[in-house]
């Protein structure tokens, strides 16, 4: 039966959330209209299955995913299409290309793993948010949708076998009366209510328990999204019992429920652990809203949720929320953040597009009488889209590729784009700081972006410094993964977060080089610093803590003849004192970066022969290798200045680490010029993101970090100017 409460409840969830995505006040909680579309399309699919079920006593497969086809793909292909060209055409090089990919997986729908994946993998923190990013939740339905008809249907076969061992002769008093004979499925309903409940217990318990130990990728995980679906699900076996309650208490539960949905997307932020317990507000509060429509009382919400508008944008909803996150992503790109009236007008837009796309793409393809007729022809839909975005994508990469490729010669010392008559500089006698100085003036000269960069723009973050087996993020591991020279008899030690793994391809050349036995105790995102910091979505990182401690401890044991420090200084995250509360004012964490350094050297330096700090290659206001890739790309336009705050942190770190009687490396020199940071240094590219290093580049320093670090055999160390 249709319900028009239900079509408003759709609207309800889109609109949230794209109120939310277009940053519009006060719906910044607005993620929630996901979780209430989880919950509707629970209670809707299992609806139609245990009708099937109970009336035939099996379900269809066939025909269940054809019509799923039917309904998913037609939208969602056209979408992807109409995204990757405007990407091409709109976006960087790198955007593009991160589009391109993500696009592949959400043919597969399995777009919430890659975006689980990014998520936890420290070094993408500074990429811009994917155009396709919003198909994730498209992705965990199909998922549950995989595994759920089949528990379904698995129940149709235990109630069908178990019916005819009590209808066995002999077990008259269990036999079905032939004048009321039961309907083929009779039982079914039950048995997937006992599923459920443990589904659903059990889901939302690895729920709280994953959020808390790790939010990000518990975000994007079916599993702890199960739950939501389930409790949809669940509800829609219990519409027998539930038809029968007092009208006046269906009424009372249908406002709860909204109240509960409402202030979940008024009252969260993206600091909200989450899903974790906070989900429960919006999952309960719309199955409350979905059994209190089943007798609607005349004073309920579902009145106001029925209203035609509200029905035509529940209509249009799956469309809108296909199209709104792209068109704010690539109107983003375009124009500036988008927010406030700018992103309502592009909703309004979208909204648009979506009620076009309803009528000209989801009704024609799902009515469509040639796929309609016979099932089996709607499954051809799916490897129908896979053999056409395919080829698609890969021509699309070519595309991409094509605009990005650059004709300049390298930037040398003596090319530097100088014109005819100027005076030739005084560039400084060591020679990597020269060619610094050169691309600054390269840049400023007009000169042409080289060609053969190192790595490619489109490349710069696809190689990572490698740590082999002792890659302690996000999992903890007490090993130790010995690099170098094994048979040496001194040993240099690496302590930090992925400010100091970036250093790593230069430091494995000079262990090798003058005899160390090197360990790299690095894990991203936790400071050399003895500080405690803010993960990115809730709560102190309790598990760094230990990470520092079990470093400190190794150190003691290993007792090294050199143990070099690094860690970042360009977060805007805050810190957890000793109470556990967070501290985030700049001033605050400014202190408690110094003294957190000041800790950590005297630690480390207890144990060990000479500490050495390695400052922060100060962090750009914008990501370079990004520009690179864009289509009006220049060296001019692509140089960076310094990010103020990062050189505040580098500061502040240097003096903790000076009081406590560590030795300095200050690599400003070999990225910026006073406070031109070159995109290009001679034909490098120095950046992968805002912060850190690029493999080659941090290989191309090793002869720059040997005259600093002066890890000879009775070589004097390099001192803090």
């Amino acid at each position: 039966m249709f319900r028009g409460d239900i079509q408003g409840l759709r609207a309800v969830a889109v609109l949230l959330v794209a109120l939310d995505h277009a940053a519009i006040e006060p719906f910044h909680g607005g993620f929630v209209g996901v979780d209430v579309f989880f919950v509707i399309s629970g209670f809707l699919i299992t609806s139609l299955l245990l009708a099937e079920a109970v009336r035939e006593g099996r379900i269809s497969l066939i025909g269940f995913y054809a019509r799923r086809a039917r309904r998913i793909l037609p939208a969602a292909t056209v979408v992807t299409l109409a995204t990757i060209a405007a990407s091409v055409f709109f976006l960087s090089g790198v955007d593009a290309l991160g589009a391109i990919e993500d696009a592949v997986w959400a043919t597969f729908f399995a777009a919430n793993i890659k975006f689980a994946s990014d998520g936890t993998d420290y070094f993408q923190n500074e990429a811009a948010p994917s155009p396709l990013q919003h198909y994730w939740s498209l992705a965990v339905e199909e998922q549950f949708y995989l595994v759920w008809p089949l528990l379904v249907l698995m129940l149709c076969l235990l109630v069908r076998r178990t019916r005819r061992r009590r209808e066995r002769p002999g077990r008259g008093r269990h036999a079905a009366r032939a004048s009321d004979p039961p309907a083929p499925g009779a039982g079914v309903t039950g048995a997937a209510v006992v599923l459920l409940t443990v589904v659903v217990v059990a889901s939302f318990a690895w729920s709280v328990v994953d959020t808390r130990h790790d939010a990000v990728p518990a975000y994007f995980s079916p599993l702890t999204r199960a739950w939501e679906l389930g409790l949809g699900a669940l509800t829609a076996c219990l519409v027998p019992a539930l038809r029968r309650l007092p009208r006046l208490v269906l009424g009372v539960v249908s406002w709860l429920g909204l109240a509960g949905v409402l202030v979940a997307a008024l009252t969260y932020d993206p600091g909200t652990l989450f899903p974790g317990y906070a989900a429960a507000l919006p999952v309960v509060g719309t199955a409350f809203l979905l059994a209190g429509g089943l007798v609607p009382a005349p004073w309920g919400p579902q009145r106001l949720l029925s209203v035609p508008p509200m029905r035509a944008v529940g209509d249009w909803s799956y469309s809108f929320y296909l199209w709104h996150w792209p068109a704010l992503i690539i109107a983003g790109a375009l124009w500036g953040p988008v927010s406030g009236w700018s992103g309502l007008v592009v909703l309004g837009g979208a909204l648009a597009v979506s009620a076009a796309s309803y009528q000209l793409i989801e009704n024609p393809v799902r009515r469509m009488r040639i796929l309609s007729a016979r099932p089996a022809r709607g499954l051809v839909l799916y490897p129908a889209v896979v053999v056409l975005m395919l080829p698609l994508m890969a021509g699309a990469q070519t595309v991409v590729e094509k605009i990005n490729t650059t004709d300049g010669d390298w930037i040398t010392t003596s090319n530097f784009g100088r014109h005819r008559g100027d005076p030739k500089p005084d560039f400084s006698s060591d020679p990597d700081v020269a060619l610094v100085e050169a691309s600054v003036l390269a840049a400023r000269n007009g000169a042409e972006i080289p060609r053969g960069l190192s790595p490619a723009p489109l490349a710069a973050d696809q190689l990572k410094p490698e740590v082999g087996a002792c890659e302690y993020y996000p999992g903890f591991l007490d090993k130790l993964c010995p690099r170098g020279d094994l048979s040496a008899d001194r040993t240099l030690v690496l302590v930090g977060d992925s400010h100091a793994r970036q250093w790593i391809p230069a430091l494995d050349v000079l262990a090798e080089k003058y005899g160390y036995k090197a360990y790299y105790l690095v894990r991203v995102g936790c400071p050399g610093a003895d500080v405690t910091p803010e993960l990115k979505v809730g709560g102190p990182s309790t598990s760094c803590e230990r990470f520092q401690d079990w470093a400190v401890d190794k150190v003691e044991q290993l007792e090294p003849d050199v143990t070099i420090v690094g860690s970042e200084s360009s977060s805007n995250r805050g810190y957890v004192d000793d109470h556990g509360d967070l501290v985030d004012d700049p001033d605050q964490t400014l202190a408690m970066f110094e003294d957190g350094m000041e800790r950590s050297v005297a630690r480390l330096g207890a144990h060990s022969g000479r500490v050495v700090y390695i400052g922060d290659p100060p962090a750009t206001d914008f990501q370079v290798s990004v520009c690179l890739s864009k289509r009006d790309a220049s060296l001019r336009g692509c140089m960076a200045t310094r990010d103020p705050r990062s050189m505040e942190m580098t500061a502040a770190a240097k003096a903790g680490a000076l009081r406590a009687g560590a030795d300095y490396v200050d690599p400003t020199k070999w990225f910026c010029v006073e406070d031109s940071c070159p995109a290009v240094i001679g034909h490098f590219v120095p950046r992968r993101d805002l912060a850190h290093i690029t493999v080659e580049y941090a290989r191309h320093l090793t002869s720059a970090l040997d005259r600093e670090l002066s890890l000879r055999r009775g070589a004097e160390p390099a001192r803090a100017p």
